[in-house]
This record gives C-alpha cells, structure tokens and sequence, in this order.
C-alpha cells in the first residue's frame, strides 16, 4: 500500500469518526429534549402549552430565529478545518482536555469545531505511539482498538468512561503530525 493510499484511508476513517460525532450529537440532543418536552407536558396544562406559539415572537427576536440555521457549520467549513488541521499553527500547549501533548511539540492548534486538536512534532510516528500508550495508560483510558503504526504513520484508539479518543498519527519529513480528536 501506498503513502499516499494509507494517508487517503486515514484521513476516510478520520472523516468517518468525526462524521459519526457530528451526526449521532443532534440525535442525542433530540432524545434528551423530547424527555425534557414528555416532562414538561406532564406538568403544565395544555392550554398553556398551545399558548406558546402565539408568545414566542414576543420573547425571542424574529430576527434571532432567522439567524439559526446560519450558525450550523457548513460543508466547506467542516473541510477547511480538516485541511487546516494538517498543518497547526501557533505555541502548542502541554494539554489539551486533558490528554497530554508531546513535549516534542512545535506548533499546535485547537479546533472546537470538531474537537480536534493538531500538532507537529520533532519526533518519529512511534515515538508518539510509545507517549500515549505510557501516558494515556497512566491517566486511565484503555486502548480500544490497536492498528499498527508505521513510519508513514498510522492511528490509535482509546476510550475512557464515555469519551473515545483517536489519535491520527501521519510522517511529514522529520516531524510528525498528530491530529487528536475526543467525543
């Protein structure tokens, strides 16, 4: 297999896990909003409840209704944001919620879109593999799944209570770049 064909795999499955993040959130959201709404209509009077629609323009702004839909990140935004995930700029901090980044760090970027964070390192693909096994093992968090990491790079998986962490690992010359994304 091709770098250039384990590179285009890893960046699928990286689209993948971030896709399956994006999408499953708002059916989450929706399950725990129609509890809430099951509640809520057990509790008030539904005269009160048909009322609102006729309230509702009075106490939000038509305008702020309207706006709504531009706040949801669209397709070119979402694909901006992986490109630019491969190459992160500016000082990488040493963590990033609470998982650990490689002291090896050179430039480091967040990405609160996709709750991704980037960064390159003076280092090989396993020697980031050896730091988060070490350092994830110590902060609790197993490792899900184990795909072997090669020198063009490769992927980890780990999960700690409801979170999962993959970690996407891809050589760039003598550094590496890390793309960790946690849901």
């Amino acid at each position: 297999m091709s770098r250039l064909s384990r590179i285009l795999l890893v960046f699928v499955v990286v689209v993948f896990v971030l896709a399956c993040n994006f999408v499953t959130q708002p059916f989450r959201d929706a399950q725990n909003l129609a509890e809430t709404a099951q509640s809520v209509a057990t509790l008030i009077p539904i005269e009160t409840l048909q009322a609102i629609p006729s309230v509702l323009p009075t106490i939000v702004p038509m305008e702020t209704l309207e706006a709504l839909p531009s706040a949801i990140p669209t397709v070119e935004a979402f694909a901006t944001d992986i490109g630019n995930s491969l190459d992160p700029q500016g000082t990488p901090v040493q963590e990033w919620r609470g998982i650990p980044i490689m002291p090896q760090a050179v430039a480091g970027q967040e990405f609160s879109e996709t709750d991704t964070y980037s960064f390159r390192a003076n280092a090989t693909p396993q020697d980031v593999q050896a730091f988060y096994n070490t350092e994830l093992a110590a902060r609790g968090w197993n490792q899900a799944l184990e795909m072997p990491v090669e020198e063009e790079g490769g992927f980890l998986f780990y999960d700690k209570d409801n979170s999962f962490l993959s970690i996407f690992i891809t050589a760039d010359g003598d550094s590496v770049v890390v793309l960790l994304t946690l849901s």
